[in-house]
């Protein structure tokens, strides 16, 4: 919704599979006229036609807001998709600069060969148009293959393969399936939003620890139809070291604890030094982990922002350099 509202076109659509929508018809009317999508370009009783006709609402939903086409593709047939392919291969020729938003709302987990089905969503869309991921990060182990990190959607996302990030956000959302007396209903939840900040553009790591599952929802531009990964993604902070020759050592002592270190180190073995001193600090000061914690979740600043959920996206903010490191 937030992607309309900051001008995103949904003309020509295509899903990968068929997207359900885990609300009811009259939620997803009373979402559309809350967010000013009202009344609907195919008019009112249309959508609550298709709004009820069938459960694949994403469809009726994306027409709400402009869509005049909507497709999907998926690897088998058993719900009906527009395109049987595997993403696991390259989609045919044909197919590149199709559509103007490319929606995944759950797909890419799932398929083992991430490179080149993310490839194909990128190829998917026209210069201009929009590429929309809602991808686990965090506690979701099991669910499929992967989970994906931000470095790693920042870094996929960038300038040198036609895109810009122009919002990153990370919540803690998730569904249980659960039952009442036999009959099945999920269980569904949705936290706050938290802006998250490319790697490369602070120059440090965005470390996350939850004890909730956690979504990355990513909405990144097509600026220019080059092949996606001619340079191969590296990692932004090993990029910044071998560029500037900064090898980092982690357990390097600044200069005013050098003299301490030195004097421990003569007169205990390593062992003591690298487990029990750790453990005995813990004891005097037992607030160090609580702040490293601090460090590793919604709080640190530094990597994450909140935002107002009906806030529509920023531009997108440089890396450190004005380019994404990639």
């Amino acid at each position: 919704m937030q992607a309309w509202q900051a001008g995103v076109r949904f003309d020509r659509t295509l899903t990968l599979g068929h997207q359900h929508m885990m609300i009811g018809p009259e939620r997803i009317e009373a979402f559309l006229q809350e967010h000013g999508a009202w009344p609907p370009p195919g008019g009112e009783q249309a959508l609550h036609a298709a709004l009820r006709g069938n459960d694949w609402r994403c469809a009726a939903f994306f027409r709400a807001l402009g869509a005049q086409q909507v497709d999907s593709v998926d690897a088998s047939p058993y719900e009906g998709a527009t395109f049987v392919h595997d993403l696991n291969q390259p989609i045919p020729a044909e197919w590149e600069s199709r559509y103007d938003v490319v929606v995944d709302g759950g797909t890419l987990e799932h398929v083992f060969n991430f490179p080149v089905a993310i490839s194909n969503c990128m190829r998917l869309v026209k210069p201009g148009g929009h590429l929309l991921l809602f991808t686990p990060t965090n506690n979701y182990c099991g669910h499929g293959f992967y989970q994906f990190s931000p470095e790693l959607l920042f870094r996929v996302l960038s300038r040198e393969n036609g895109y810009e990030v122009r919002r990153m956000v990370a919540l803690h959302d998730g569904a249980a399936e659960c039952s009442l007396m036999g009959v099945k209903y999920p269980l569904c939840f949705s936290g706050d939003w938290h802006e998250v900040n490319d790697p490369a553009a602070i120059r440090q790591r965005v470390n996350l620890m939850t004890s909730l599952p956690t979504l990355l929802m990513v909405l990144a531009r097509r600026t220019e139809a080059v092949m996606p990964f001619k340079t191969t993604p590296q990692q932004s902070d090993y990029v910044t070291q071998w560029r500037e020759g900064d090898v980092k050592q982690p357990n390097a002592q600044p200069a005013a604890a050098g003299g301490l270190e030195a004097w421990l180190r003569a007169r205990f073995n390593e062992t003591f030094c690298r487990e029990t001193l750790p453990r005995l600090a813990l004891l005097l000061d037992p607030f160090r982990l609580r702040r490293f914690r601090r460090q590793f979740s919604f709080a640190n600043r530094e990597c994450f922002r909140p935002v107002d959920k009906a806030a529509p996206p920023s531009a997108p903010k440089p890396s450190a350099g004005g380019r994404p490191q990639g």
